[in-house]
Formats: C-alpha cells, structure tokens, sequence
C-alpha cells in the first residue's frame, strides 16, 4: 500500500495512474470485443487474443531480459497461474460468452459489481474490513447499476438475458476472486514475469477450449485484425500490469471502487459505436457511479 493511502491521504499518484489506465483500457473495451464476435466465434476471440498477448509479451522479455524473465520465481508460479486463471481466463471467458447473448452495457454494468464481491470476499475470506471512507463511494456506484438493473430499465424475462447476465456474474466473481489472492500475497516476481506467469497459462487454456467447443468459422477482416491486436496490447498487457501495479499498492475493496469509472465509459461507448440507446436510467446510473468514483480517488 502506499504511504500516502496508509495516512488517509487519497490514493496516490501512481496507483491512480494505473487505475486510470486500466479504466480507459477495459472499459471500453467490451465494445470492440462485441464488434470483434461478428466475425469470429467467442472460443476462438478469447484463444487468438490471449495467444497473441502471451507470444509478444514472452518474445519481448526473452531478448529484453532473457528467457529466464518469462517464469515467475519458483515457489509463486502456481499461485501466480491460478490468479491469472481467475482475472484472466474465467472472466473473460464468461465476459465475452455474455456478450453473444446480451448487448454490451449490459455485460461491462454487470462486470463491474466486481467492487461488492470483493469488498464481500475480502471479509468473509481475507479479514479485509472497508472504512467508513470506503464504503459512501461503493454505496453509489452500487446504486448506480441497481438502477440499471431494475425491472423498468432491463428486460430479464428472455433466456438470452439470463444466460448472458449469468455468465457475467460468474466471471465477476472471478475477477474478485483472482484479485483478492493476488493482493494476499507479497510477490518476488518482477512485474511483468507475473504478467507473463498469468498470461501464459489462460492463453494454453483457451486454445484448447476453442480447438474443443468452437463451432463457427472466422471471417478474417481488418476490422478483426485490429481488434485483435489492440486487444493483445492494451486490455491484456499493459491493462493487466497496470492492474497488478494498483494491487500491490491499494487494497482490492479501493481498487475496484474507481473501476465503477469503467461502465460509464462502456456504455457512451456502446451507445456511441453499437448504436446501444441511453435511457434516464443508463443517465442516472452514470451520475452516481461518477459521484463515486470521485469520492474514491479523494479518500
């Protein structure tokens, strides 16, 4: 943690930075994921991203710092790979299966109920205990996705809609669980070793997933392409070092609270390039989840 969240004097520079980043990074991003399923299936996205991300980060580090950088050191790689498994595999996996079912505001409000699972886990699991500072921020941004999850604002009568809100559910948990476990530890590894170490599994994973359940062929496109390699770069290896970076310093309970920043951003993007209506309660949503997020970065 550092020194100046330990004196109650806000989160600091660097951590917010971070945040910022993987605000910008993962918020939106549910958008061009979305896109991206038009022309490829979600088993085959997931392994063609994660394959992708782990190849050019493994390359990197092998002629920046030689082949022994791309193994955390010994005694954390398993807990390194199961965390990776967690934030990386199930939830995206779960993720990008909700968004072939329901559109894209609805899978990024959903993701991001991640702050009350972890504030849940970290009490029930890790002895984590919120302060009073703490909890205003996350009371609003909670509200803020309650609105748009009542009856008049979503409809939760089709299938669809409850498989694709299931599946986001899960791979919430996911995340909130992989994030706690991450936070518990006191890490050896070099920060992108870790990366690497949690990248490199998921990505073994969902190649064997895809060669398995994937049903529908790839329409190669140049829209595809970019996707796919902004997707490598940004959201998975820098959004994920960024993420690692902000855990090391900020418990995960304040972490997650100005992620609440990212759903705003998912959805005026989702409205702006899917054609996604925003609706007085989608407007309401976003004001208390800002008003959150900014009571976050001032505690």
């Amino acid at each position: 943690m550092s020194r100046a969240a330990e004196k109650g004097g806000g989160i600091g520079a660097m951590p917010a930075a971070n945040l910022a980043f993987v605000v910008f990074a993962w918020g939106g991003n549910y958008t061009w994921v979305k896109l991206g399923l038009d022309d490829m299936g979600p088993w085959s996205f997931n392994a063609a991203r994660y394959g992708l991300a782990a190849i050019a980060l493994g390359l990197w580090l092998a002629l920046r710092r030689g082949p022994a950088a791309l193994l955390p050191v010994r005694g954390e790689r398993a807990a390194i790979a199961v965390t990776g498994l967690l934030q990386v595999g199930v939830m995206t996996a779960c993720s990008t299966l909700s968004l072939t079912r329901v559109e894209a505001s609805r899978t990024v409000l959903i993701a991001y109920t991640m702050p009350v699972w972890s504030m849940l886990f970290g009490a029930a699991i890790a002895g984590e205990r919120a302060g009073r500072p703490a909890l205003l921020p996350a009371v609003l941004g909670l509200a803020g996705l309650a609105v748009l999850f009542s009856p008049w604002a979503m409809d939760w009568t089709t299938r669809a809609a409850l498989e694709g809100s299931a599946l986001a559910l899960v791979g919430t948990w996911a995340w909130a669980a992989g994030a706690l476990l991450y936070r518990r530890r006191v890490w050896r590894s070099g920060m992108w070793s870790q990366v690497s170490g949690q990248l490199g599994p998921s990505a073994i994973v969902m190649v064997v997933l895809a060669a398995l359940l994937e049903t529908r062929t790839t329409a190669p496109t140049a829209q595809l392409a970019a996707i796919l390699a902004w997707n490598a770069l940004v959201p998975t290896i820098l959004g994920f070092r960024a993420w690692a970076n902000a855990l090391e310093r900020l418990p995960v309970s304040t972490a997650s609270q100005v992620l609440l920043l990212s759903p705003v951003l998912g959805v005026a993007l989702s409205a702006a390039v899917l054609g996604e209506p925003i609706t007085l309660a989608l407007l309401l949503a976003a004001l208390l989840t800002l008003a959150g997020s900014l009571l976050a970065l001032r505690n």
